[in-house]
């Protein structure tokens, strides 16, 4: 009987095995990520067994399930799946980066934090996926419109043009207003570097350039002194942290992009000057009127007109007369006949002749891969961009290394090298000298001047009048360039010494190298450096070092599974040097030699400065359950820039937040998948700029009675000390439906102290002032961020995200209460005057208020702001024509009233459609190249736009926007008034890109992992109330004859091995 059972047992098992077997099937496939990348480690498992395999170093799996199972497959930072096999035995699985996964790890201060216990304020920019297709060469141009709380201000178009970061306002009057910048954590030198800004005012070298915008992954903006108080005095204005690519998992991959971008015309193109007709019967009419009201006949008034015109351009073959002698008669314009050009109906295009489609064009390979011990990336880059002056032109070449390697379970050395050289050639972008192509194409160059002589042909080597010259000609006899070169080294290593316990020791080496050369050569017009002093030629070779050595210990760990303490300890030490080596060398012999050797008078000049800083730092952090976090930091930094008594300061914050989903209360409520409160307060510090402000310095090289000899060049305040913020910040985060919808509002409160403000002194120490910490401003607003996936089904994702800034930046403080005004530093030309006054906005505009044309007379009016006082009245309010007896009053300032960006991107299949608005509502910008455009006679050489012309006043026209012309009348309606001032607001189609990922069905058969091709369009609409001219300016909200932003188009291709 039990034999009979155990051969029934038997038959029975075999038969199901047969039928198990019979329904099993072998599978094998590939997992790659969207950029046909293969992914290494994947888990491939089948739904509801043990059974589980993973991915090797090709992204292939095999293994054996059930023929109608389901597989799942996961991978970190990727968004898991569920396939159905019905059948299949191939498969081929794609899988999509998880943007919450990515998100939640960001780089902060000395280390990363998750999102969702981070207590501070900050943002991240995942520079690779948002921001790798915009042509820009220097990566904070990309960033325009795409953070909260920052503005970014780029003050040219110029290839290579500088551009400044303002996170939360202003918060120092004569102390930088820059974020401090930090690259794989190590802060570095940054701004403005070179001395040509000097040497020739407008000119500008911005070291960030040097950092190829393609190797970057990710940029992290810290905002609070939570978050940034740990970089203590340097951390005031914010922290811009940057995080270059490093290799990941897998074999070796190989990338290579290239891009090429041109740019025809401006961004904004609405400025139209006259045409020749219309310029010239405004001549006549300011030579007219002038004899005119000086009594003279209508007949002598024609002909005196007449005279001047045919005074200055029939040298250039042209001859006027007039259809009578009444007045404002139609002047006729003939071509001379007496030379080997006829220019009858011909008329010079000076835009044509000095600008072009400007050309971008980048190339980056890069190698990269990692193992279980090894991560390496490494990069070569060539970009050349050609603005659309003719003489400006940049060129990048570098490399980059990211190596680490673990050298056992416990040690791991890491390094990363960066090796650049830029090269630029520039002109002036300011108005006061002759080498701005803006401003001798729209505004000195009328079309009646000529290159060359219509009677000989040749090219003219004289200026035209008193304000314009050839530039075809003059530009030969003329060099400016800046090289930079730049090497940045950071080799740490990391020791585990318990599995809480982390030690990481780092050294970082950054030398940047700038040498500047300036060449005028003996033919040139320039009336101090050109014929006058026959030619001369400037060399400037400055060098930047910055030494850190940074040791950290970093104790984590979790008890009773509910508690988790993170402390932190750390010992910085840095040094800052820069040496100077000037010369210069004029009376050369030839226009061939651009050497100071070859000079027949030399001068020479250099001087080395630097400073040191020593700290120590701190930070605790306390989580418990994941839902109550607790942070608190402290520095203490010691700088040579400050005396003895005063060097060391002390930065601290506290901050807490809580997770309510975490709680019972909220947790049950399926559609919140975050919301958390945040709060804290600290400080941080700002460094006068000057390396010895606390002492009183003298300058030697003075000669008395044959001897040498030197004066007192500084008279200072020995308790000169730091500079400090104390801002408090409080927010909320929150995530809805499965993430779908997520957004962050956040209120500040900045106020600095103990500002360096410039203090009148007594006259009998020989100065007029010293600086003293005595100033304050405020900085508050409220920046609102909100963002959601609109559409995620399938092969088909929108998503859209909006942000919007509200700031007030007000001074509080002043040395006695006494008022500031202050120039524009920017333009070279004294565009525009400013005024700190308590309890106004930091940028306050200070001028005349314009009250319009006198439509009785045509004369120009201004408000004299005294109430009913003045010459007469005007729409109630005291008035004259004299702009000198006009008060000059607080008009507004550039600060908006809100600012902020707005994205959307679609995605189908392979396609991919992105939108990058950027917009500014309110504020003031004040515009020096109107006035000129605008010239009411005074200064007649200069084109006038259409718009004046159309709306002159004339007896015939008294109701008009501008006032008569007049060559006389010194009082014109050019000077600095609220006539040149205008909204700023503006909306902005800043960037479009349009690209398409080929199927990896096509790729692999030529040779590929993955194939890209891009379109990118950049400043392609903008919508603003200020109409002829580009509404982004700088900082100060003023611009006058600067390059304009262009239209760009770029198209690229990126491919994978």
């Amino acid at each position: 009987m039990k034999h009979h059972l155990l051969t029934t047992l038997c038959v029975v098992a075999c038969t199901s095995m047969q039928v198990v077997n019979a329904q099993q099937i072998a599978v094998a496939g590939k997992v790659s990520g969207s950029d046909g990348t293969p992914l290494i480690g994947v888990t491939v498992s089948v739904k509801g067994t043990t059974i589980s395999t993973s991915t090797n170093e090709n992204g292939l799996f095999s293994l054996n399930a059930d023929h109608n199972a389901t597989l799942v497959v996961s991978y970190i930072g990727y968004t898991s799946q569920e396939i159905p096999l019905n059948g299949r035995k191939a498969i081929n699985i794609t899988l999509n980066q998880d943007d919450q996964a990515i998100d939640e790890v960001m780089v902060v201060a000395y280390g990363t934090a998750k999102k969702s216990s981070f207590t501070g304020s900050a943002a991240t920019v995942n520079y690779e996926k948002e921001a790798k297709d915009i042509p820009v060469t220097s990566f904070e141009q990309a960033l325009t419109g795409r953070v909260p709380g920052v503005q970014i201000n780029t003050t040219s178009g110029q290839a290579g043009s500088t551009s400044s970061i303002r996170v939360r306002g202003i918060g120092s009057m004569n102390a930088s207003n820059e974020p401090l910048y930090v690259v794989d954590g190590v802060p570095v030198v940054s701004g403005n570097v070179g001395q040509m800004s000097g040497a020739l005012s407008g000119s500008s070298n911005n070291i960030m350039s040097t950092i190829n915008p393609n190797d970057i992954e990710s940029i992290s903006i810290l905002k609070d002194a939570a978050a940034s108080s740990l970089y203590g005095s340097r951390a005031a204005n914010g922290v811009v942290i940057i995080t270059t690519k490093s290799g990941k998992a897998g074999k070796p991959k190989i990338d290579f992009r290239t891009s090429y971008a041109v740019t025809p015309t401006w961004a904004t193109d609405n400025y139209k000057p006259g045409n020749p007709q219309e310029q010239i019967q405004y001549f006549y009419q300011i030579f007219h009127d002038y004899r005119t009201s000086n009594g003279y006949t209508q007949e002598q008034a024609n002909q005196y007109a007449l005279n001047r015109m045919n005074t200055r351009f029939g040298i250039h073959g042209y001859e006027f007369s007039s259809e009578g002698t009444g007045l404002y008669d139609k002047i006729i314009i003939k071509g001379k006949t007496d030379g080997v050009e006829n220019r009858d109906g011909q008329y010079f295009d000076w835009n044509e002749a000095l600008f072009r489609t400007g050309k971008y064009q980048t190339n980056d390979l890069a190698v990269s891969g990692a193992s279980d011990k090894t991560k390496y990336y490494s990069s070569l880059s060539y970009t050349t961009d050609k603005g659309r002056a003719y003489t400006n032109e940049f060129e990048r070449i570098g490399g980059r290394l990211n190596f680490s390697q673990k050298l056992s379970e416990k040690v791991e050395f890491a390094t990363n090298f960066n090796l650049n050289h830029n090269n630029k050639e520039g002109y002036n972008d300011t108005r006061n000298t002759g080498t701005n192509y803006m401003y001798l194409a729209n505004n000195l160059l009328f079309p009646f001047y000529w290159p060359t002589d219509y009677k000989t042909g040749k090219e003219y080597t004289t200026r035209y009048n008193s304000l314009g010259y050839n530039p075809l000609y003059y530009d030969k006899q003329w060099e400016n360039t800046s090289k930079t070169l730049r090497i940045v080294a950071a080799p740490s290593l990391t020791v585990k010494f318990l599995p809480e316990l982390t030690g990481k020791t780092i050294f970082s080496y950054d030398n940047a190298e700038v040498k500047d050369h300036l060449y005028y050569s003996p033919l040139h017009y320039h009336t101090t450096y050109g014929a006058t002093a026959n030619g001369t030629v400037f060399e400037y070779s400055t060098n930047y070092k910055k030494l850190i050595s940074s040791s950290t210990l970093n104790y984590n760990k979790t008890f009773a599974t509910e508690h988790t303490l993170d402390l932190l300890v750390g010992f910085e030490a840095e040094k800052n040097e820069t040496n100077y080596q000037f010369a210069s060398g004029s009376n050369l012999p030839s226009s061939s030699l651009h050497t100071v050797a070859t000079a027949g008078i030399k001068d020479a000049d250099a001087y080395m400065w630097g400073n040191n800083m020593m700290s120590i730092f701190s930070r605790a952090e306390y989580n418990y359950k994941n839902t109550y976090f607790l942070s608190g930091s402290l520095r203490r930094d010691g700088n040579s820039r400050l005396g003895p008594d005063t060097r060391w300061g002390n930065f601290w914050s506290l901050s807490a937040a809580w997770n309510l989903k975490n709680e019972s209360f909220i947790s049950e409520i399926e559609q919140i998948n975050l919301l958390k409160l945040k709060a804290s307060y600290g400080t941080n510090g700002t460094l006068p700029t000057s390396n010895f402000g606390w002492r009183s310095l003298a300058s030697y090289g003075y000669n008395y009675m044959d001897q040498p000899g030197g004066i007192l060049t500084t008279i200072a305040d020995k308790d000169l000390k730091w500079e400090k913020s104390h801002t408090f910040n409080v927010g909320a985060e929150f995530g809805l439906f499965n993430n779908r919808l997520y957004g962050t509002v956040e209120y500040f409160n900045r106020d600095s102290k103990d500002l360096l403000q410039d203090v009148n002194i007594s006259l009998v120490t020989g100065f007029n002032s010293t600086l003293l910490n005595v100033g304050e401003i405020n900085n508050k607003g409220i920046e609102i961020s909100l963002g959601g996936d609109l559409i995620k089904k399938d092969d088909f994702r929108w998503s859209a995200n909006v942000n919007t800034s509200f700031l007030k930046s007000k001074v509080s403080k002043l040395y006695g209460g006494k008022d500031i005004t202050w120039w524009d530093p920017t333009g070279g030309d004294a565009r525009v005057q400013f005024i700190y006054k308590e309890g106004e906005d930091v940028y306050s505009y200070y001028m005349a208020e314009w009250a319009g044309v006198d439509a009785s007379n045509g004369k120009p009016m201004w408000y004299t702001n005294d109430g009913t006082e003045g010459e007469f009245l005007h729409n109630g309010r005291g008035a004259t024509n004299k702009v000198s007896d006009a008060k000059q009053v607080i008009v507004g300032s550039p600060i908006p009233k809100a600012y902020g960006g707005f994205n959307t991107d679609i995605e189908y299949k392979g396609f991919s459609l992105g939108l990058n608005f950027t917009y500014k509502i309110g504020g003031k910008l004040f515009d020096a190249g109107s006035r000129d455009v605008a010239e009411d006679g005074y200064y007649w050489e200069r084109i006038r736009s259409y718009y004046a012309i159309q709306n002159v006043w004339t007896p015939d026209n008294p109701n008009s926007l501008y006032p008569f012309v007049s060559g006389n009348d010194p009082e014109d309606g050019i000077t600095r008034s609220t006539r040149h001032l205008y909204d700023a607001s503006f909306l902005r189609l800043k960037n479009v890109n349009v690209s398409y990922r080929l199927p990896n069905t096509v790729v692999s058969k030529i040779g590929f992992s993955n194939a890209r091709i891009f379109f990118n369009g950049t400043n392609l609409l903008t919508a603003s109330k200020f109409k002829w001219a580009d509404p982004e300016v700088n900082q100060y909200g003023t611009r006058g004859w600067e390059t304009p932003f262009g239209k760009t188009y770029t198209f690229g291709l990126e491919v994978s091995l």
